[in-house]
């Protein structure tokens, strides 16, 4: 049954090992990210408008997975799983200019009532797809720069 849906794909002990400590370390940052908005909430301090404080606290744990499986060398399922890494950049991108469009043109804020607003959040999710593309691209080069060296 799972070759059916997932594929065969291969990996050691060492491989599962070391994706199930990075799920482990962004559930543990998540969980406290979560605890800390709580708290926050609770004291009245909002930092983040309505649903964007979660969209920014399940980023940041997604990030810090996303950078862990890159500089660890955990390989994805397959080869072609790489191109997650390529669309998540573009996707970053595209949020980028459409926040710089909406900052230098029409000059609105990032911030406001002390919170950041929709433009805000979406310029730092928009920053961290772009990291983990960059990140994956200079790996990837460094990798190759390496082999060739050898």
């Amino acid at each position: 049954m799972k070759k059916c849906f997932m594929g065969d794909d291969g990996l050691d002990e060492r491989q599962l090992l070391l994706r199930g400590n990075v799920y482990k370390h962004s559930l543990i940052v998540m969980m406290s990210l979560l605890l800390i908005d709580g708290f926050l909430r609770e004291e009245g301090i909002v930092w983040a408008e309505g649903m964007w404080g979660n969209i920014l606290i399940f980023w940041a744990s997604a990030g810090i997975a996303l950078v862990e499986f890159i500089l660890r060398d955990i390989l994805p399922r397959s080869r072609r799983q790489n191109s997650l890494y390529i669309i998540l950049g573009l996707c970053g991108l595209m949020l980028a200019v459409m926040g710089g469009t909406h900052i230098f043109i029409d000059h609105e804020p990032l911030v406001e009532n002390g919170a950041l607003n929709t433009l805000g959040a979406g310029l730092i999710q928009a920053a961290v797809m772009l990291g983990v593309c960059i990140l994956f691209i200079g790996k990837q080069v460094y990798d190759r720069r390496r082999k060739e060296e050898e």
